[in-house]
């Protein structure tokens, strides 16, 4: 029987579970900062922040600002903290909210976002 619980975001197991998943990390940090001419003095909004490490990663290729938007508060303060933690406090602006409700003060160059998040089925993110 598949057990019909929602995923919960504010859980930190789960975002220790996909940050010790290093092939994933790893795949997006290389995208990122492989790519440092696309984020260097740019705008970025990174949706479904979590823990803020594609923040991170597009903070450290360059990027001028990062908002990064979570609707879970929990989630953005967690990101509001590690950002700090790792000297990226002053680019990484983190927004509690859906991002289909928030209104930033700019518009931004970069949407990133780690769209399959916690089992793509479990989550029912296909409808």
């Amino acid at each position: 029987m598949v057990d019909a619980t929602p995923c919960r975001y504010d859980w930190l197991g789960i975002h220790e579970e996909m940050l010790r998943d290093r092939v994933r990390v790893n795949a997006y940090r290389d995208a990122i900062l492989g790519n440092r001419w696309a984020f260097e003095g740019r705008t970025v909004l990174e949706v479904g922040c979590g823990t803020g490490i594609l923040s991170m990663f597009a903070a450290q290729a360059g990027a001028a600002v990062v908002y990064a938007v979570d609707a879970e508060p929990s989630c953005v303060e967690m990101t509001r903290r590690v950002a700090e933690a790792n000297g990226l406090g002053s680019i990484i602006r983190p927004v509690v909210g859906r991002v289909e409700a928030i209104d930033l003060p700019c518009k931004v160059d970069i949407i990133i976002s780690e769209w399959m998040g916690y089992f793509l089925l479990y989550e029912n993110m296909l409808e």
